[in-house]
């Protein structure tokens, strides 16, 4: 098992080509409350932004920390390396959780731009205890103007274990900042919220996956019900598994692990889901997705 109270590496990359009839592109204003006033509940599902990993290559680490363990501050000032990267004792931990380069950083700021122009705003925030997705969000809901808004750390909104075999050479040991080493390097997240589990099954496939997203879809959809007169739209920040996996169980569609997989594979960077919850019938309907 993998414990994430304290603290992998991710299957991403590719262009994403849709297949399915119902998705749409945003136009302007097809999130706003005028265009669409039937729902209660909205989710806004991404990807993180681009991996300085996947920019830079597998020898990232070397190019930018020196190979060393414990890298000295002036090593995080390098130019792909997002701005307050969260400087670590034991540095070499990042290898194994890569964080976005410093164009990640700002297109995920105008992907939150975006999101305000076409009339989102966010109430809630999850995010993926993965730097690549904490930093993705910080910087969209920065963008968006909703700083205020607290990151909660969400360990089952990390990808699928079988993607990340390199965890297992850590043992015991989590790659991941804790929520307070992220609040001490001046990142707003959340200290009060509970997370679900803090522990992951190593030797999971994407059908274990698939069971504790539904898990907890359903629990942020019990968290958030709110009256028909109340609205709540919750931005979730994962990997290039989420869109898919959300969608899938939000329309109940059938699951197919070997489809899931071909499907993410093609997802990129920043690529964004929008669900939406009739506040009648509690359907849910992909509303939109933006490239």
């Amino acid at each position: 098992m993998l414990d994430f109270n304290s603290a992998p590496h991710s299957k991403d990359e590719k262009r994403y080509h849709r297949k399915r009839r119902f998705f749409k592109r945003y136009d302007r204003g097809v999130l706003s409350h005028r265009t669409q006033s039937n729902y209660d509940l909205r989710l806004i599902i991404l990807r993180h932004a681009e991996r300085v990993d996947q920019i830079l290559g597998q020898d990232w680490y070397e190019k930018v920390f020196g190979g060393v363990p414990s890298a000295p501050p002036q090593a995080y000032r390098h130019p792909a390396l997002p701005q307050k990267l969260p400087i670590r004792s034991n540095t070499l931990l990042y290898v194994f959780d890569p964080p976005i380069t410093r164009l990640g950083e700002q297109q995920s700021m105008a992907k939150g731009q975006q999101l305000s122009q076409v009339g989102a705003t966010v109430d809630y925030c999850y995010s993926s205890p993965a730097s690549r997705s904490i930093l993705t969000a910080n910087a969209i809901l920065k963008g968006m103007n909703r700083s205020n808004v607290p990151i909660r750390l969400e360990p089952y909104l990390f990808e699928p274990m079988n993607w990340n075999t390199g965890l297992v050479l850590l043992d015991r040991v989590s790659p991941f900042m804790s929520s307070g080493e992220w609040r001490k390097s001046g990142y707003n997240i959340d200290p009060r919220y509970h997370r679900i589990n803090n522990y992951l099954n190593t030797s999971e496939n994407e059908n274990g996956y698939y069971m504790r997203t539904r898990n907890l879809f359903d629990a942020i959809e019990h968290r958030h019900s709110q009256t028909r007169k109340q609205r709540s739209t919750i931005l979730i920040v994962g990997h290039a598994s989420s869109t898919e996996i959300f969608t899938t169980i939000a329309l109940r569609l059938p699951f197919d692990s070997n489809e899931f997989v071909h499907q993410s594979d093609r997802v990129p960077y920043l690529h964004t889901a929008v669900l939406e919850r009739d506040a009648y019938t509690h359907t849910w309907y992909l509303r939109s997705v933006l490239m």
